[in-house]
């Protein structure tokens, strides 16, 4: 991260210090702009009710005219939740693309895709936790931490 990029993040995060100064509460946060080179961690919440099954992560790789990038990324399961089970499938599924995205118009069909999927244990209520790790075509790794809310 630049210098001039460090010195305009504190500016912001000054300005904001000062705004909560006159009104009620703020959080201010400062972060790299971008992720390390390669890697990343992820941290992401899902709820569910009871023993239904819910997709947890999907990731997929396609170019602009929705075919599919080969080879195609990979996705694992790193550690398994302690209270239910996680499962892996590599099923075309409909993907959300927002529309600024070159490939939103592949949202309208299915997408080679690899998904993880989570369903509880019968009977269990509280948290539950999946650790994936995703990777791209082009050398992208993701560690994925998916919390779970289980009503």
């Amino acid at each position: 991260m630049g210098r001039r990029t460090i010195l305009a993040a504190l500016a912001v995060a000054s300005l904001c210090v000062a705004a909560a100064a006159q009104a009620e509460s703020y959080v201010v946060s400062v972060r790299r702009a971008d992720p390390p080179k390669g890697f990343q961690k992820l941290r992401i919440s899902k709820a569910v009710v009871g023993g239904s099954e819910i997709r947890v992560w999907a990731n997929a790789a396609i170019n602009p005219d929705c075919t599919a990038i080969e080879p195609g990324p990979a996705l694992r399961i790193l550690s398994g939740p302690e209270h239910g089970i996680a499962r892996l499938s590599d099923d075309p599924l409909y993907l959300a693309f927002p529309p600024a995205n070159p490939r939103s118009s592949c949202n309208q069909q299915k997408i080679p895709a690899h998904a993880a999927y989570y369903v509880a244990n019968a009977g269990y209520t509280g948290h539950d936790k999946v650790v994936l790790q995703g990777s791209s075509p082009e050398g992208r790794v993701r560690e994925i931490t998916v919390d779970i809310d289980v009503r």
